[in-house]
């Protein structure tokens, strides 16, 4: 029997001493590792680069395991000041060590190439990473004025980026449930958007904008903050030709590439806009609102117990590989899955790899509805994805983010395929394809018109826009996503400050798109050819981060900077509103 339980940190330290007494080792070997910044110079040689090389590789999974202990204790303990201190002090203490440690990467980005090459040549299965290293030269300044940013950051961006935090995770939103007044957390409230009475669905969207509504102000001074730090270091100091090919080298992917997904996915908007027509038509009203977007269709949704989600995600796993399954329950077995919704913890969910050594954590806030058994296929994947590339280094085996929702949302759509092909009721079909589909929005249109809005916001807060006029753009964002097919009520115009990528990771969504579009594709390629797929994709798990995802994709024939790609992507979404259509007749 799988039950609801908190996770074990112990893999990583059994507490907080624990914890402060390897920060403390981490400082005397950060010390020490200074030392060899007289001996750097073009004429070492390969064997003396890769002993300080893979020093470094130890101090830094050192700091990897102290700060995911400092984080994951945190996000199950957000309202404790203790938790909360720690990892502030983790956190500027790992930025202090960080700055002693910067000589090394600046003075291997200033190597010429020939040199830098040489070393590259014989560093084995950390080739790729240190390409990557030589990728931002460009972008690199002097080592005082990398210090003073790291040092900036931690009373700079990541103070705000706390103070995001503390303000959002103890909001409450109050709802009627049965003629009485409760009060919810945000994890406990969302679950009420997909409820099937539409009165709740509107009065659980009131509840959360209305109360993102007063916070309104200070959430949007902080994101301004943010943009304009973004834009000082990236663009005006690091000399970026635009905000967002930051993140696009970051996941070393062309700007092409992601311009034409944008592209493509802004021009098929009118498929979704269909199919909400469509879903409209189902629900017996004439247009649907943005407060019902994610109404259920006709069934009654079932409630589905702890055990019986995690048989139905495992089973699921099983049928396309034994092995897939078999890493995802690694993760229970080891405690490191936590699922107990509590007021004390962060709202969400997440996977949380951090050394090839230790188990991925997964977070969830499990409620017991349908969708939660989809989110937990989601993070187990994610799961999945991490310890299959165990074999590589730590520096290679976390997937870049254009290619970490891979497994997740393939995840997703093994559980989804097992569902459709087991449910007999006509009714019950109908209601999984429409919360299938609405899936597919969330993590694909959805995701792009966050994009959209924030390559504008960025612009037009570089131009002294208010927060006023960021809250205006983001509502002629979805009117221009929905069209005629659904109606948007002026409240949605603060929706925009409860989305926490656009504060912590700029320009981050579009991975899920690229992820979710990548997916159908591969799924196509599944059914095409059967189980002769199955070791070409555990592969492409295999291989982490430790390839430019193009030439990792490149052996699967996909072309990521290809119209066709992304439009085959579409062609699937186009079958399964064909199959509605049918059902609904």
């Amino acid at each position: 029997m799988y039950k609801l339980a908190n996770w074990d940190l112990k893999d990583l330290y059994s507490n907080e001493k624990a914890a402060e007494k390897d920060l403390l080792l981490l400082e005397k070997k950060t010390a020490k590792f200074t030392a060899y910044k007289q001996h750097l110079s073009s004429k070492i040689s390969s064997a003396e680069f890769m002993k300080i090389f893979k020093e470094g590789e130890v101090l830094d999974s050192l700091a990897t395991k102290i700060s995911a202990y400092a984080q994951l204790d945190f996000y199950t303990h957000i309202n404790s000041s203790k938790a909360r201190a720690f990892k502030d002090k983790v956190s500027n203490k790992l930025a202090e060590l960080s700055t002693q440690t910067l000589f090394f990467s600046l003075w291997f980005k200033d190597l010429s190439d020939s040199q830098a090459q040489h070393l590259i040549a014989a560093s084995g299965k950390y080739q790729y990473h240190l390409s990557r290293m030589r990728d931002f030269k460009p972008y690199t300044l002097s080592e005082p004025e990398e210090t003073i940013i790291t040092l900036k950051d931690t009373t700079g961006d990541r103070a705000l980026l706390s103070l995001y935090s503390m303000i959002t995770n103890v909001l409450r939103f109050p709802l009627k449930i049965k003629g009485k007044t409760k009060l919810f957390n945000q994890s406990e409230l969302t679950p009420y958007f997909r409820q099937e009475n539409p009165k709740i669905r509107e009065a659980a969207y009131q509840s959360l904008l209305s109360t993102y509504q007063k916070q309104h102000d200070v959430l949007g001074e902080i994101y301004k903050n943010l943009v304009l730090s973004w834009k000082n270091e990236h663009l005006l100091m690091r000399k970026y030709s635009s905000v967002m090919a930051v993140r696009n080298l970051g996941n070393d992917v062309s700007d092409k590439a992601v311009e034409t997904m944008l592209h493509v996915c802004e021009k098929k908007r009118t498929l979704f806009q269909k199919y909400f027509h469509l879903k409209a038509k189902m629900l017996k009203t004439k247009k649907l609102s943005r407060y019902h977007l994610y109404a259920p269709l006709h069934a009654k949704e079932s409630s589905w117990p702890f055990n019986r989600a995690m048989e139905a995600v495992f089973s699921s796993f099983n049928r396309f590989s034994p092995r897939m399954a078999q890493e995802a329950e690694k993760v229970l077995a080891a405690k490191h899955l936590d699922s107990v919704i509590s007021d004390s913890k962060r709202s969400g969910a997440f996977c949380y790899s951090t050394l090839t050594d230790v188990l991925p954590y997964v977070l969830v806030n499990y409620t017991g509805k349908e969708r939660d058994v989809s989110t937990i296929a989601h993070e187990l994947g994610h799961a999945v994805h991490s310890l299959l590339a165990k074999e590589q280094t730590n520096y290679t085996f976390h997937a870049p983010l254009i290619l970490a929702e891979t497994a997740s949302v393939f995840g997703e759509m093994l559980l989804m395929e097992r569902l459709l092909q087991e449910e007999k009721d006509k009714t019950r079909k109908q209601a999984l394809l429409v919360s299938h589909l609405d899936d597919i929005y969330a993590t694909v249109l959805r995701q792009t018109f966050f994009i959209l809005f924030e390559i504008q916001a960025h612009q037009k807060i570089a131009q002294g826009a208010t927060v006023d006029e960021i809250s205006e753009i983001y509502l002629k964002n979805l009117q221009e996503q929905f069209g005629s097919a659904v109606s948007v009520p002026q409240e949605f115009k603060v929706e925009w400050t409860y989305i926490p990528h656009m504060y912590e990771t700029p320009f981050y969504c579009y991975s899920y798109a690229f992820g979710n579009l990548l997916v159908l594709s591969l799924y196509e390629k599944y059914k095409e050819q059967g189980p002769s797929f199955v070791p070409k994709y555990l592969a492409l798990l295999s291989a982490g981060g430790s390839e430019k995802p193009a030439k990792l994709l490149a052996k699967l024939g996909i072309d990521i900077e290809s119209e066709k790609f992304w439009e085959g992507g579409f062609a699937l979404i186009e079958e399964m509103i064909k199959e509605l259509e049918e059902l609904s007749k």
